[in-house]
């Protein structure tokens, strides 16, 4: 018989964080060795399950596999492979079930998160039950995240707090951003202009897809360029020849358009999108925001809820270049 390393908490929930737009109910992390027995024991009634039966959840669930691999199937989506880097987006009132392979086991991270901002990506279609199982590249970080919120979790009495929002919402980005297949050469030209197929640069196209896929976390120039074969002064002048704009002005674009987004769409406090979003703090944000958009997150926050304005608040991002 194999072992398992097992661990869990369900947060008390109260009207304040119900009014949250995302939230944490649960929280918790496993690793299955190979011949375990699967799921484990001890989960109240309303999350706990069997492969006979399977279960349907009252809530949403991300859950991460970065070790072994596994089988996941749903009501919605059928049947998929669970591989390391596989994430499961488990939607409410949706039958599913999942487990590892008896002769590989694998370990897992888990959140039980709610809340309207899910309800609302799940109405535009950035989330969905027919595309639940989604295949990442990102392990290190994504775990990591867990783990901060353990931490997080452990400092503040394991209670729930905005922090904890903000760092699921950061965890949900990772399968919004798969979803969207972002390609950083069509968000550049499409904000700040020029010719796209400067971007066949093989160095300049891996640069830049290392700074969309980094960049919400701490990053400095030399870190882009110590992970391509090229100099930081080569990268820069390819960069200022090229698009007209430097490493670090990209690195700053990126962390805006996150921050951005999260101001548009929650009502998340600015601290907590700041550090979501990669900044040091609200104060670094904020002197980001007035040297680019000539605007504070509040002040932008206020505009892009206006009728009329996102154009507006668009139109501003040439001063990246």
């Amino acid at each position: 018989m194999g072992s398992i390393e097992n661990q869990y908490h369900y947060l008390p929930i109260n009207d304040k964080s119900i009014s949250w737009d995302i939230y944490l109910t649960g929280i918790g992390e496993a690793t299955i060795s190979a011949g375990s027995a699967y799921p484990p024991c001890g989960h109240p009634d309303l999350y706990n399950f069997n492969w006979e039966s399977g279960r349907v959840l009252p809530e949403y669930q991300i859950v991460f596999i970065s070790q072994g691999r596994g089988v996941f199937e749903s009501s919605a989506a059928g049947q998929a492979e669970v591989v390391p880097g596989t994430m499961l987006i488990l939607f409410p009132e949706v039958w599913h079930r999942y487990r590892p392979l008896r002769d590989t086991g694998w370990k897992e991270n888990w959140i039980s998160i709610n809340g309207e901002y899910l309800y609302k990506l799940a109405n535009r279609n950035y989330i969905s039950p027919g595309n639940s199982v989604l295949h990442l590249e990102t392990s290190d970080e994504i775990v990591k995240i867990y783990e901060r919120m353990w931490e997080v979790l452990a400092g503040q009495q394991m209670q729930n707090s905005y922090r904890l929002s903000a760092m699921a919402m950061e965890i949900l980005s990772f399968s919004i951003d798969h979803k969207d297949e972002f390609s950083p050469a069509d968000e550049f030209i499409r904000t700040v202009g020029g010719d796209k197929n400067v971007f066949k640069d093989r160095l300049l196209s891996e640069a830049m897809h290392y700074i969309w896929s980094h960049s919400h976390r701490n990053m400095s120039v030399d870190d882009v360029a110590a992970n391509l074969p090229v100099t930081r002064r080569t990268l820069e002048r390819k960069f200022d020849s090229l698009l007209g704009t430097s490493i670090g002005k990209q690195i700053n674009y990126c962390r805006v358009e996150r921050a951005k987004k999260m101001l548009r769409s929650t009502t998340l406090p600015v601290s907590h999108i700041a550090l979501a979003a990669g900044f040091s703090g609200a104060d670094r944000m904020c002197k980001v925001f007035h040297k680019y958009l000539s605007q504070t997150p509040g002040e932008f926050r206020i505009a892009a809820r206006s009728p009329g304005t996102h154009r507006q608040n668009d139109s501003q991002q040439n001063k990246y270049s």
